[in-house]
Protein backbone atom coordinates (compact mmCIF):
# COMPACT_ATOMS: atom_id res chain seq x y z
CA UNK A 1 0.00 0.00 0.00
CA UNK A 2 2.86 2.40 0.80
CA UNK A 3 4.51 1.61 -2.52
CA UNK A 4 1.31 2.44 -4.41
CA UNK A 5 0.99 5.73 -2.53
CA UNK A 6 4.63 6.59 -3.31
CA UNK A 7 4.08 5.77 -7.01
CA UNK A 8 1.11 8.17 -7.10
CA UNK A 9 3.07 10.97 -5.35
CA UNK A 10 6.27 10.79 -7.46
CA UNK A 11 4.83 12.43 -10.60
CA UNK A 12 3.60 15.31 -8.46
CA UNK A 13 7.04 15.80 -6.91
CA UNK A 14 8.65 16.25 -10.33
CA UNK A 15 5.76 18.11 -11.93
CA UNK A 16 7.71 21.37 -11.88
CA UNK A 17 11.34 22.35 -11.63
CA UNK A 18 13.93 25.06 -12.15
CA UNK A 19 17.52 24.17 -12.93
CA UNK A 20 20.31 26.64 -13.59
CA UNK A 21 22.38 25.00 -16.31
CA UNK A 22 25.14 27.61 -16.59
CA UNK A 23 26.05 31.06 -15.33
CA UNK A 24 28.89 33.51 -15.76
CA UNK A 25 29.91 37.06 -14.98
CA UNK A 26 31.49 39.78 -17.11
CA UNK A 27 32.22 43.49 -16.89
CA UNK A 28 30.54 45.85 -19.34
CA UNK A 29 30.76 49.65 -19.07
CA UNK A 30 32.33 49.35 -15.60
CA UNK A 31 29.39 47.26 -14.33
CA UNK A 32 29.55 43.65 -13.15
CA UNK A 33 26.95 41.74 -15.17
CA UNK A 34 25.62 38.21 -14.81
CA UNK A 35 24.31 35.84 -17.47
CA UNK A 36 22.43 32.64 -16.63
CA UNK A 37 20.81 29.89 -18.66
CA UNK A 38 18.11 27.86 -16.92
CA UNK A 39 15.54 25.20 -17.58
CA UNK A 40 12.15 26.19 -16.19
CA UNK A 41 9.29 23.68 -16.17
CA UNK A 42 6.11 24.96 -14.57
CA UNK A 43 3.53 22.53 -13.21
CA UNK A 44 0.23 22.10 -15.02
CA UNK A 45 -1.47 24.12 -12.23
CA UNK A 46 0.95 27.03 -12.70
CA UNK A 47 0.47 26.95 -16.49
CA UNK A 48 -3.32 27.00 -16.06
CA UNK A 49 -3.03 29.88 -13.60
CA UNK A 50 -0.86 31.95 -15.97
CA UNK A 51 -3.21 31.23 -18.89
CA UNK A 52 -6.07 32.45 -16.66
CA UNK A 53 -4.30 35.75 -15.96
CA UNK A 54 -2.61 34.99 -12.62
CA UNK A 55 0.81 36.69 -12.52
CA UNK A 56 3.68 34.39 -11.52
CA UNK A 57 6.83 35.88 -9.98
CA UNK A 58 10.25 34.26 -10.13
CA UNK A 59 12.82 35.56 -7.64
CA UNK A 60 16.45 35.90 -8.70
CA UNK A 61 18.79 35.89 -5.68
CA UNK A 62 22.52 36.48 -6.01
CA UNK A 63 25.28 36.45 -3.40
CA UNK A 64 28.95 37.27 -3.75
CA UNK A 65 31.20 36.05 -0.95
CA UNK A 66 34.92 36.09 -0.25
CA UNK A 67 35.97 32.50 0.61
CA UNK A 68 37.86 32.05 3.88
CA UNK A 69 39.66 28.96 5.11
CA UNK A 70 38.87 28.92 8.82
CA UNK A 71 35.60 30.82 9.09
CA UNK A 72 32.45 30.88 6.99
CA UNK A 73 32.70 32.95 3.82
CA UNK A 74 32.42 36.73 4.17
CA UNK A 75 29.45 38.06 2.22
CA UNK A 76 30.53 40.93 -0.01
CA UNK A 77 27.25 41.64 -1.79
CA UNK A 78 23.74 40.30 -2.17
CA UNK A 79 21.16 41.24 -4.76
CA UNK A 80 17.53 40.36 -5.36
CA UNK A 81 15.39 40.83 -8.48
CA UNK A 82 11.81 39.79 -9.24
CA UNK A 83 10.64 38.80 -12.72
CA UNK A 84 6.92 38.39 -13.40
CA UNK A 85 5.09 36.63 -16.22
CA UNK A 86 1.46 37.58 -16.69
CA UNK A 87 -1.14 37.30 -19.42
CA UNK A 88 -2.50 40.58 -20.72
CA UNK A 89 -6.26 40.07 -20.89
CA UNK A 90 -7.03 42.38 -23.82
CA UNK A 91 -4.17 41.47 -26.16
CA UNK A 92 -3.94 37.81 -25.05
CA UNK A 93 -0.15 38.15 -24.97
CA UNK A 94 2.29 37.31 -22.19
CA UNK A 95 4.34 40.04 -20.57
CA UNK A 96 7.68 39.32 -18.87
CA UNK A 97 8.51 42.18 -16.50
CA UNK A 98 11.62 43.03 -14.52
CA UNK A 99 10.02 44.58 -11.46
CA UNK A 100 13.19 46.46 -10.47
CA UNK A 101 13.60 48.32 -13.76
CA UNK A 102 10.06 48.21 -15.13
CA UNK A 103 11.38 46.72 -18.39
CA UNK A 104 8.68 44.67 -20.15
CA UNK A 105 9.01 42.20 -23.01
CA UNK A 106 5.90 40.97 -24.79
CA UNK A 107 5.48 37.45 -26.20
CA UNK A 108 2.68 35.91 -28.24
CA UNK A 109 2.94 32.56 -26.42
CA UNK A 110 3.52 31.55 -22.82
CA UNK A 111 6.30 29.17 -23.86
CA UNK A 112 8.26 32.04 -25.42
CA UNK A 113 7.92 34.15 -22.27
CA UNK A 114 9.20 31.22 -20.16
CA UNK A 115 12.16 30.72 -22.54
CA UNK A 116 12.96 34.43 -22.28
CA UNK A 117 12.87 34.24 -18.48
CA UNK A 118 15.15 31.19 -18.52
CA UNK A 119 17.82 33.11 -20.45
CA UNK A 120 19.03 36.02 -18.31
CA UNK A 121 21.53 38.30 -20.06
CA UNK A 122 23.51 41.34 -18.91
CA UNK A 123 21.84 41.64 -15.52
CA UNK A 124 23.71 44.48 -13.74
CA UNK A 125 24.82 43.57 -10.23
CA UNK A 126 27.34 46.15 -8.98
CA UNK A 127 30.00 48.60 -10.05
CA UNK A 128 33.05 46.59 -11.07
CA UNK A 129 35.38 48.91 -9.12
CA UNK A 130 33.73 47.81 -5.84
CA UNK A 131 34.93 44.24 -6.36
CA UNK A 132 38.10 44.65 -8.45
CA UNK A 133 40.87 42.20 -7.60
CA UNK A 134 38.68 40.05 -5.35
CA UNK A 135 38.69 36.23 -5.40
CA UNK A 136 35.02 35.48 -4.86
CA UNK A 137 32.36 32.81 -5.01
CA UNK A 138 29.20 33.87 -6.82
CA UNK A 139 25.97 32.06 -5.95
CA UNK A 140 22.62 32.48 -7.61
CA UNK A 141 19.19 30.93 -7.28
CA UNK A 142 15.84 31.16 -9.05
CA UNK A 143 12.61 30.29 -7.28
CA UNK A 144 8.89 30.77 -7.59
CA UNK A 145 7.59 33.40 -5.16
CA UNK A 146 4.55 31.71 -3.62
CA UNK A 147 3.82 34.71 -1.38
CA UNK A 148 3.38 36.92 -4.47
CA UNK A 149 0.41 34.87 -5.70
CA UNK A 150 -3.14 36.18 -5.21
CA UNK A 151 -4.37 35.61 -1.64
CA UNK A 152 -6.80 32.73 -2.26
CA UNK A 153 -4.14 30.77 -4.18
CA UNK A 154 -1.37 31.02 -1.54
CA UNK A 155 -2.64 28.27 0.85
CA UNK A 156 -3.16 25.88 -2.08
CA UNK A 157 0.32 26.64 -3.43
CA UNK A 158 1.93 26.02 -0.02
CA UNK A 159 0.51 22.49 0.22
CA UNK A 160 0.87 21.55 -3.46
CA UNK A 161 4.31 20.24 -4.53
CA UNK A 162 3.79 21.59 -8.06
CA UNK A 163 4.18 25.16 -6.82
CA UNK A 164 7.43 24.60 -4.89
CA UNK A 165 10.03 25.50 -7.48
CA UNK A 166 13.64 26.40 -6.68
CA UNK A 167 16.87 25.85 -8.51
CA UNK A 168 18.91 25.64 -5.34
CA UNK A 169 22.14 27.62 -5.25
CA UNK A 170 24.33 27.49 -8.36
CA UNK A 171 27.91 28.47 -7.44
CA UNK A 172 31.16 29.32 -9.20
CA UNK A 173 34.46 30.90 -8.18
CA UNK A 174 36.14 33.70 -10.08
CA UNK A 175 38.49 36.63 -9.71
CA UNK A 176 36.92 39.99 -10.42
Amino acid sequence: AQLVLLALWLPLLWASDIEIESASEHVTHEMLMVDADSRIEFSEDAIKAMNSGVPITIEFDLRIARPRKLLWDAEVLSAHRDFTIERHALSDQFVLSDRATGERRIHGELGLAIQDLARIRDLPIAEASQLAGEDVEISLRLRLAIRSLPGPLIPIAFISPGWHMSSGWYRWRTQL
